[in-house]
């Protein structure tokens, strides 16, 4: 029987904000900033609020997107924040109701990714610090979280037409206390305008549970998160893309 392979790959819109009313804006004191990566399987549609306050405006993320706030990182997905402790929720109804409600530190100049993860009712959260120092040469900087509840050990493969360039080997799922800084580091790869496969392995084999392309993401001098996401409430193991710069 043949061997079903998704190829699904969620990329990321760096439309900004249309409505500006209730939105953060960057002034001295909005010096971090934070990006939002939405991947709990089945759940709603959400806002995210930063001490009650709206601050995606007008747009509110589905499953397997992320923020676009047009702070810190060409990639448009940072929202800024004013700097100490914030509180930070994830709400399907502006507040009135949240999946997520934590309070966070957040210091001067330092950026960082907020992962959503896990299904209802009771997702989690894992605030991971930013390293946006710009690659060496024509590198790449890649980091992978593996934010798919339930699935299995991974090796991931990012690979250039038959070669395989750089494996990142025994990539488990986070789990539900997550050591954040252990998450953080991104692992430079050779950079490719186009040309990449990102292929999830299960660990130690050459068994492929997921290959997607990686259209222009690697392009030189590009900081991006790999998220593998799904395996819980009837959504398959698929991937999504946050773009830091």
């Amino acid at each position: 029987m043949k061997k079903i392979v998704y190829y699904f790959i969620a990329f990321i819109a760096v439309s900004l904000s249309a409505c500006n009313k209730d939105a953060i804006t960057l002034n001295t004191d909005a010096s971090a900033s934070f990006a939002v990566l939405y991947a709990s399987p089945g759940g709603p549609t959400v806002d995210i609020l930063v001490d009650g306050i709206l601050s995606n405006g007008s747009r509110r993320l589905t499953y397997g997107t992320t923020s676009a706030g047009g702070g810190s990182g060409n990639g448009g997905t940072y929202i800024p924040i004013t700097t100490g402790s914030r509180n930070i929720k994830i709400s399907p109804d502006s507040g009135k109701t949240n999946l997520v409600d934590a309070t966070n530190q957040f210091d001067a100049n330092k950026p960082y990714t907020f992962a959503v993860y896990d299904v209802l009712p009771s997702p989690k959260f894992v605030l991971i610090p930013d390293d946006l120092t710009l690659p060496t040469g024509t590198n790449t900087h890649v980091r992978f979280l593996h934010l798919a509840p339930g699935g299995p050990t991974v090796d991931v493969t990012f690979t250039k037409g038959t070669a395989d360039s750089v494996t990142l080997t025994g990539k488990s799922y986070i789990g539900a206390s997550p050591n954040a800084t252990s998450l953080a580091p991104f692992t430079p790869i050779p950079g490719a305008s186009s040309g990449y496969t990102i292929k999830i392995k299960q660990a130690g084999t050459q068994t492929v549970l997921l290959a997607v392309s990686a259209g222009s993401n690697f392009t030189a001098g590009r900081i991006v998160t790999i998220a593998a996401i799904g395996t819980a409430a009837s959504q398959p193991l698929s991937a999504m893309v946050l773009r830091h710069y």
